[in-house]
């Protein structure tokens, strides 16, 4: 899979190490990382190195969170075949954030999680866009303000879980089209692959 050399036009930061300094990454993705190394550069390595967890969680913290919640929605989206109707309604809200995103809509992704038991892509998608900034606190309490890393940790961790669910023999398959899927969103476009479903945003 061959990746552009050109940067991308939604992320802000000039290095990959700009990026890797606020994630945690394996001690194989830090064998990678050179000082000028550029982040689309950086994901080209991960990427032939079949290093998915890094790779992912990578682009996570590379995008604006919204562009990234978008991402989690589409990846999610191209890999449940049948999702349930909590799930349905995880990434609905989620889409709903990203078209428009006030604090209503932000709380309404947490209770979306909160009924799918936290667990599965759906929920952390719904997850990643109530962890994207505001208070994490009920409305009439004071203000608790999320650990800025949230949002993108929701973004990675729906990602990986929605590509490795499947059939382990078509795991880099998955991998590579949800890789695919992040770099259209890094370069301004929707993340679609031809014939996805269209995504309903509540």
């Amino acid at each position: 899979m061959k990746i552009q050399t050109d940067p991308f036009r939604k992320v802000s930061a000039g290095t990959a190490a700009e990026i890797c300094a606020r994630m945690d990454l394996s001690a194989e993705g830090r064998a990678f990382l050179l000082p000028t190394l550029s982040p689309q550069g950086y994901l080209s390595l991960l990427v032939e190195a079949e290093a998915i967890g890094d790779a992912i969680r990578f682009l996570a913290f590379a995008l604006p969170i919204r562009e990234g919640v978008w991402w989690a929605v589409a990846v999610a989206q191209g890999n449940l075949a049948a999702p349930s109707p909590v799930e349905a309604e995880c990434l609905e809200r989620a889409a709903g954030w990203v078209y428009q995103p006030d604090d209503a809509r932000r709380r309404a992704c947490m209770v979306s999680a909160e009924t799918a038991n936290f667990d599965g892509a759906a929920a952390y998608a719904a997850l990643a866009a109530f962890w994207s900034g505001g208070s994490m606190a009920p409305p009439d309490m004071p203000e608790a303000l999320p650990d800025p890393r949230l949002g993108a940790i929701g973004v990675g961790a729906s990602i990986l879980l929605s590509i490795t669910s499947g059939d382990p023999l078509t795991l880099n398959e998955r991998f590579r089209a949800a890789i695919a899927r992040g770099i259209d969103i890094a370069n301004g476009g929707n993340g679609r692959l031809e014939g996805d479903r269209p995504i309903k945003a509540g």
